[in-house]
């Protein structure tokens, strides 16, 4: 009996955290690819800025520098307005997405 309540423990915890899981494709939809494209090019409106072949690390370091201010380019505003209203998971999933590319 105690090995099944631990048996489903962990499945019960697993399938919470799933439940919050963050999808990083379909935040980049949704956020970054009007600008950003598939990654691998950029409109005029991103700056020019490619992202495929950056780290996850690199575009995380980024989008919280863009979220507190302390980094940016010639599309600051642009994307401080976006980074901003990211929460900190939200950021690691898009970071983790461009960083798979």
């Amino acid at each position: 009996m105690k090995k099944i309540l631990a048996i489903l423990t962990v499945i019960f915890c697993f399938g919470v955290t799933a439940a919050f899981a963050v999808d990083g494709g379909a935040l980049y939809k949704k956020r970054c690819a009007k600008c950003h494209r598939d990654g691998s090019e950029s409109s005029k409106s991103g700056g020019g800025v490619v992202l495929k072949g950056q780290s996850s690390g690199e575009i995380e370091m980024k989008m919280n520098g863009y979220a507190d201010g302390s980094y940016g380019g010639k599309k600051k505003k642009t994307m401080i307005r976006i980074a901003s209203k990211l929460k900190g998971q939200e950021i690691n999933a898009i970071a983790e997405y461009i960083g798979s590319m």
